[in-house]
Order: structure tokens, then sequence, then C-alpha cells
């Protein structure tokens, strides 16, 4: 199968250039990483000979081993929901420090999210706010890497402003307005999400309703920060990605909802939510995010299968298409309401306009491409520098060609017009 081979040469392939680059890291060692990734691929079930099959409801066991459990003093906790939970269910390292491809299995096993677009991601936060050393990254804030302190273990999600961490996000607030704290629920910004089936018989946040809430967070960003700022990657694609995710995976995906069904209850449980039964009033406990009772991951095969990079193209389009504002990029230029946007043409030399990306196959095009550049134009020089860009030729040998070998690559990359909106910051993708 494609997914099959693209996993295994990408994940081979990285594993093998972490290896060559550092072989004092692995002198010793009892398999090689050949070997590491079969028994990686193994724990996924991914034998290579995996068939097209029918639907499979698959309820997420949060008991024993994965029973809840709040953070410790010194346990990483972020902006991402999903990670947090997982961190407080054992899905992934309870500190909150993450392998790469253990972040990426996870992804998979957890909430049904397609291999090609966990390991996309798991290898994008290692390489712009993790350890490259030891492929991982933190959830939360900064940890010590192999080389601590001269090269550190990268500030972690929650020091990925511009990058991973965005502007207008579906429940936390902006950066500026906040003084940095990006891992709170910004509870009056959770009300308002509520608010859109509040006079609903069976209340449920798909992406409809997650698109209206979309158009709430964008617009109320560039009324309230001066220093808002929406990138060609962090606001159109990542900023966008949050609100396609939640109804996409946090939906509780049932024989009786097959379709999957987002209630109320589920989303509190997932923002660490509380409400109270007498007053009605709402709470946030940050870092105490958990994966609800009786509650069934996206299933694979059947009508939806694994949420891959197309379905959140899909998804996007969708959403872009009542709010075509969502694909413009720029930000406001130190005042509330003086937002500038720019079409996405002027900062890739016309290969990828803002309305070509109505176009499924331009904008999962895109999505890859863009990696391509923003990497490299962010970790410029050094023994980072030079080891990302190895990766980076690793990723182009293997990762485009299983969307479409013809896609356009960016040559010209010009945010110029983008540095002189405050929130821009320092190499802001």
């Amino acid at each position: 199968m494609k997914w099959i081979s693209f996993h295994s040469s990408l994940a081979y392939a990285i594993l093998v250039v972490h290896t060559a680059s550092f072989p004092q890291l692995v002198a010793g060692t009892p398999f090689i990483a050949k070997n590491a990734l079969k028994s990686w691929l193994q724990k996924r079930g991914d034998d290579g000979n995996a068939t097209s099959e029918a639907v499979r409801y698959i309820r997420i066991d949060v008991s024993g081993e994965h029973a809840w459990r709040p953070p410790g003093a010194n346990d990483k906790r972020g902006p991402c929901p999903a990670l947090n939970a997982m961190a407080n269910h054992g899905y992934l390292p309870r500190n909150g420090v993450v392998n790469m491809l253990t972040g990426s299995s996870m992804f998979g096993k957890v909430f049904g999210m397609a291999g090609e677009l966990s390991l996309t991601l798991a290898l994008y936060a290692t390489l712009l706010s993790g350890d490259v050393l030891s492929l991982s990254f933190s959830i939360g804030g900064p940890h010590p890497g192999l080389l601590s302190p001269l090269l550190g273990g990268g500030n972690g999600l929650s020091g990925s402003h511009n990058k991973f961490e965005t502007d207008s996000s579906v429940t936390h607030g902006d950066f500026f307005l906040f003084k940095g704290d990006v891992n709170s629920v910004q509870l009056p910004k959770f009300k308002k999400l509520l608010e859109l089936q509040e006079d609903k018989k069976k209340p449920n946040f798909d992406l409809d309703v997650l698109t209206e809430h979309r158009k709430f967070t964008l617009q109320d960003s560039i009324s309230t920060n001066p220093q808002f700022f929406y990138g060609p990657f962090s606001g159109l694609l990542v900023s966008n990605a949050g609100h396609c995710f939640i109804p996409g995976m946090f939906a509780n995906f049932t024989q009786d909802n097959p379709k999957g069904l987002l209630t109320k209850e589920i989303l509190m449980s997932f923002f660490a939510v509380y409400e109270d039964q007498d007053t009605g009033r709402l709470t946030h406990k940050r870092g105490h995010e958990r994966i609800p009772e009786n509650w069934y991951r996206r299933p694979p095969g059947g009508l939806l299968g694994d949420y891959g990079t197309t379905v959140f193209a899909q998804d996007l389009i969708r959403m872009a298409s009542k709010y075509p504002q969502l694909l413009k990029v720029g930000g406001n230029t130190g005042r509330v309401n003086s937002f500038v946007g720019f079409d996405l043409g002027n900062i890739t030399g016309g290969i990828y306009n803002s309305l070509d990306l109505l176009n499924l196959q331009s904008l999962v095009c895109f999505i890859f491409r863009v990696l391509l550049v923003i990497v490299p134009d962010t970790l410029q020089g050094g023994l980072l520098g030079g080891l990302i860009k190895v990766a980076l030729n690793l990723l182009t040998k293997t990762l485009l060609p299983l969307v479409d070998p013809k896609c356009p690559g960016i040559q010209q990359w010009n945010t110029k017009i983008l540095e002189g909106m405050p929130g821009y910051g320092k190499k802001g993708v």
C-alpha cells in the first residue's frame, strides 16, 4: 500500500540519517536502525500486507496502565489538548517528553490519524521545537537535550509561537494578550463555542459548527490583539487545522453515530473544563485533559478511514469556501482592527496563490512544499541547520512523491512583506 511504503521509507530514512550523523549515540547497541523501524511498525500493526477492511469501532482504554493521572510538578504539558490527554493516560510518556516515532504511533492508535500526517507533524515538532539528536520533543516547555546546554532540547511546543502554537486558536488566548500563556483555555472563547449548540436538542460540534467558531476566533484576534499574526503556515494551515482536527478526531465514532458525535461533555473532557452543576459556572484546570470514558476513536476502514492530509485539506477547503478570508495571510500592524492581508502568491513567487488552495491537489501540494521552505529558513547554519537540511532532503524524496511528483516547488519565499508586522517576530512562519 502507498501509505505503508511511505511510512517505512521516511521513518527508515530519518533513522539512517540520525545513525550516520551521530554514530556514537548507537555504538554498541544490539540492533540497527532497520530493526528498530521494523519493531516500531509491528507495534503499529503495519506489516506491509494491510488490505482495505470493514469499519471497526475501537474503544480507547482508560483503565489500568492507561488510567488518568494528573501531571506531576515536573511533567510537561502544553497547548495541545490531545497530546496532554495522551500523556495523562500514559499513551505518551507521562513526563511529556515524546520520541518522534512514538508520538506518530500514538497519534494513530488513539485518535485515528493517518501515518503520513502523524509522522509529518511529529517530525515538524522535533525539528522546530525539539531535540534533533534524540529525535524527541516536549509537549510543553523546554527539556534538557542530549548536548545540553550546548544545543538543548528545544523550547517545546509551549515555546513554539508562530510555528506550532498560533494566534486565533480554538480555545486558547493569543500570545501577546495573555503574556505568553498559550497553555490555558480562555473560558470566554470556550463559552462562545458552546453557545453555537446551546439551543440544539442533540448538540454536535461538527465541522460546520467549528467553521462558524473559526470565523469568530479569527475576527476576535483581529479586533483585540494589536500584534495578531496569521502566517502562511502557522495561520493558514496550523491555526485552521485546530478547528478541523477537533470534529475530525475528538468525536465519538460508534455504530449509532458512524460519522461521529462530538458532545459538550466530550469537549469539556478533552479541554479540562468543568461545570458546576448548581450554578453552571465553568472552570479550567490546566494540564488535566482526559480521554472520556466509553470513547471510540475515528475508525479505520469503512466510510471515513484514518484522518490524513487529504481529509484535512478537504475540511479546510470546506471552511474556506464559506469564509475565503481564511486563505489570506498577514496580521495587525500594531493597532486592533488594522489587519493587512496578502495573497499567498506574494510570498511564494506566484507558485501558490490563495485561491489555488481551494483546489484539493494544490492544497495538499502546498502543505508539504511549504515545510521544505520554512524549516531551513527557520533553522539556519550550525550543526542543527546542517542536520535539518539532510532530513529535508530525505523528506523531499519520500513524502512529496506520495502526494504528487508534479507538485511545483517553491523557489522564492519572500516574507519581507510580513516583517513590518509586530506579531511576526523572529522567524515567524
